[in-house]
């Protein structure tokens, strides 16, 4: 008798003959569409999911769907690169899926088995970036997730998440869909937490509002509204006192609720803390439900929940308590709290007056922490403003595993397990939620340490061989081959990030200048690894570096938070003009452009506008050109249509090219949805000029500056950008990484001549 399996079975692979007799750049629309489902259907997904091509061909987010979270162990591993990038092939062509892809492979060490397309603008060269653990993430949301909670419905492994675009959205993580999206809050979700209200498997969520609101988790409907608290609600939690269900609430108002689940009343208020109140966790001394409470002032207050009093005030954090977690080691009952002092704190809940540990570390604080346990002894979960899920040992808060990959800071964390497997889910300031695989053969290895930013990249050549000189949060700065990425030498000297390097040559000699948040600049003999000068005189971090020459002297131009740009002389290491730009904020970027007998400093600032200078000449008043509404982040000039330019990118996500010689702003580049950190252009014979930028919206996008038209390459955590010729060197929150643009030469598209790296 034949099966819908049988039936789904041969459609798929009669669909599959097809496409690989037609080519799969050939496939038609329907088989692009549903063939992942007929054979997921049919039983033969992992089969298919082996022909890397489909990957590519399919349509991404069917396919994703179809794969599901990637745990199923039939599935083979080029399910699991697709799975781990496919958020950021929707919309793409071919081409550039392929590209992603690729660039995937690259970054962990695994060949995809696909060749330079000629539908690509662009290719992975190499990758030099940290490896992450295997995820799954779930897109959807569109601003950033604030909250995660785990449960399970009828057996289906499912998260509730609340964003900051007023929404809660549950997730069946089996197959990674989002099934219901509920709308009902005015102001962000800070707070979800999945379980029954009322005998009803429900979710609770607790909006910046005002309200908790409940919603039955089958059908999606809202049920009740919990009001009563006069400013937002930050935290909600489910819980029972003397026998009778309730729900425990904290608010900006600072004061903590408790609700009758039975009749939507509060019971009891709570009153104390001096600011608002950011966390709750209930847990158990003996019979006693107690609220252990953390508050923006500081302070952990534990509550008898029975009668309403306080049983202690902690006061070891230095600033506001974002998160508490209730657990059990060796038996007894204890919590953790973390905040915005860079530490994470261990308590005994019945009688501790002092921690029990002390781990340090979190320079951004900690966002949000779980309590657990992934097969073997319980751990905690830390999400932090420094973009990483960390695991630690209970016991003795020892580094298990730091979780890589989200572009901006965790928001919220939690633990479970899918199908019996361990798993952590993330939701961050991205707007994305990631679940991460726990399991034993994902968590070999150690974690040295915190995540090593690469805030800033260029390049040189040195005789016949090119450098790439590279500075971030690690204090040094590292000299690598452009041919493959490898390390070279690193230069120490630096005692804080660097934030900024340029590179060029001095004498024939290839040198780089490098600015740091220890206020200095610093000169390097690239060919010796050798420091030349140590330029000191900005008081504050110098945020940008540009290296040119005037009358054959070379010259090294820096800004920073002191408000002005210096004028040194690298031959003498010594200054010889100091710029005010007179807003008493932030210079954040400079570079030198203008007219080949009359160079122009051009520098951006914290209020918007961008300011010049004459190379040559006094110290007079700038040039101020407005049209930004926010931070100018960066800068880099180039020639268009034989017309000085300069481009800038700032916080207020667009890009602008000015004419140097009339001051006017001659184009608007928009597309970005963030803010633009990075800048460089390339000159190319025929195209003209090239621009080049890299945003916080996870896109380096490629412009005609002319028309305005560009190409988007979906890629993480840009910091900094280098060109030269048809290589693009990206800087990255995790590594570095080369590109080659239109990898298949075009007319037009030869090569360019990067006029300053910019970072």
């Amino acid at each position: 008798m034949t099966t819908k399996a049988d039936l789904e079975r041969a459609i798929a692979r009669c669909l599959h003959g097809l496409a690989a007799e037609d080519g799969w750049d050939h496939a038609n629309a329907y088989t692009a569409h549903y063939l992942a489902l007929h054979a997921r259907a049919g039983g033969v997904l992992a089969e298919l999911a082996r022909d890397v091509e489909f990957l590519v061909a399919a349509e991404p987010e069917v396919l994703a769907d179809a794969l599901g979270a990637g745990l199923d162990p039939t599935l083979p591993d080029s399910s699991r690169l697709f799975l781990r990038c496919a958020h950021r092939l929707r919309g793409q062509k071919p081409g550039e899926r392929a590209a992603v892809l690729a660039l995937a492979a690259l970054e962990h060490g695994v060949s995809p088995g696909l060749s330079e397309r000629p539908d690509a603008c662009w290719w992975p060269l190499w990758s030099r970036v940290e490896p992450t653990a295997y995820h799954r993430v779930l897109a959807g949301h569109t601003a950033a997730v604030y909250a995660v909670a785990l449960g399970e419905l009828d057996g289906r492994p499912l998260a509730a998440t609340g964003s900051g675009d007023c929404t809660v959205r549950i997730w069946d993580l089996r197959d990674g869909l989002a099934l219901r999206v509920l709308e009902g809050h005015t102001q962000g979700v800070n707070s979800v937490v999945l379980g029954l209200f009322g005998g009803t498997p429900s979710v609770l969520s607790a909006g910046g509002d005002g309200t908790v609101r409940v919603w039955n988790l089958r059908t999606g409907a809202q049920t009740h509204v919990l009001e009563g608290h006069t400013h937002g609600v930050r935290t909600a939690v489910l819980g029972s006192v003397a026998g009778r269900p309730v729900v425990v609430t904290g608010s900006d108002d600072g004061t903590i609720r408790v609700w009758d689940q039975d009749t939507c009343r509060t019971v009891r208020v709570l009153e104390g803390h001096t600011h608002g109140v950011r966390c709750v966790a209930l847990g158990r001394i003996g019979d006693i439900t107690v609220a252990v409470v953390g508050s923006h002032d500081g302070a952990v207050r534990i509550w008898d929940l029975h009668h309403g009093t306080l049983l202690r005030i902690l006061r070891q954090h230095a600033g506001p308590v974002r998160s508490v977690a209730v657990g059990r080691l060796d038996g007894r009952a204890v919590f953790a709290s973390g905040g915005g002092d860079s530490r994470l704190l261990l308590w005994d809940l019945s009688e501790g007056t002092s921690p029990l540990r002390v781990v340090d570390g979190y320079t951004y604080g900690v966002n949000s922490l779980g309590i657990g346990a992934t097969g073997g002894p319980p751990v905690m979960l830390t999400g932090s403003y420094d973009t990483t899920v960390q695991l630690l040992s209970l016991a003795d808060g020892t580094p298990l595993r730091v979780l890589e990959g989200h572009s901006a800071g965790v928001r919220s964390v939690s633990l479970g397990t899918l199908d019996g497997i361990p798993v952590a889910v993330s939701g961050s300031y991205d707007s994305t939620v990631r679940v991460w695989d726990l399991s034993e053969d994902e968590m070999s290895g150690t974690w040295s340490g915190q995540p090593e930013w690469k805030r800033t990249v260029a390049t040189v050549h040195d005789g016949d061989r090119r450098l790439v000189v590279t500075g971030g949060n690690d204090c040094r700065v590292q000299v690598c081959d452009a041919r493959d990425g490898a390390l070279l030498r690193e230069l120490h000297g630096h005692t804080d990030w660097v934030r900024s390097v340029a590179a060029g040559e001095v004498d024939g000699a290839p040198v780089a200048l490098t600015g740091g948040d220890d206020s200095t600049v610093r000169v390097w003999d690239l060919r010796r690894g050798q420091p030349l000068h140590v330029l000191e005189g900005h008081t504050d971090w110098v945020r940008s570096v540009a290296l040119t020459s005037l009358d054959d002297v070379p010259l090294g131009v820096t800004a920073g938070n002191d408000g002005t740009v210096r004028i040194w002389d690298l031959s003498r290491g010594e200054a010889v003009r100091v710029l005010d730009a007179g807003q008493g904020g932030p210079v954040y970027t400079v570079a030198v452009g203008g007219p080949s007998d009359a160079p122009l400093v051009v520098a951006g600032c914290d209020d918007g506008a961008v300011r010049s200078w004459p190379l040559r000449g006094g110290d007079g008043p700038p040039l101020v050109l407005r049209g930004h509404s926010d931070w100018v982040r960066s800068v880099a000039c180039g020639v268009m249509d034989g017309t000085p330019v300069a481009v800038t990118g700032a916080d207020d996500g667009t890009v602008r090219v000015w004419d140097l010689h009339s001051g006017r702003s001659v184009r608007v580049l928009e597309g970005h949805g963030d803010s633009v950190h990075a800048v460089v252009v390339g000159d190319g014979a025929e195209r003209g000029l090239l621009v080049v930028t890299g945003s916080q919206d996870d896109t380096v996008r490629l412009w005609d500056p002319r028309t305005g038209s560009h190409n988007v390459i979906p890629l993480t955590g840009c910091t900094g950008l280098a060109l030269h010729g048809r290589t693009l060197t990206v800087a990255t929150h995790r590594g570095l990484l080369a590109l080659t643009l239109f990898p298949f030469v075009r007319p037009g598209f030869e090569e360019f001549t990067a006029r300053q790296p910019q970072s």
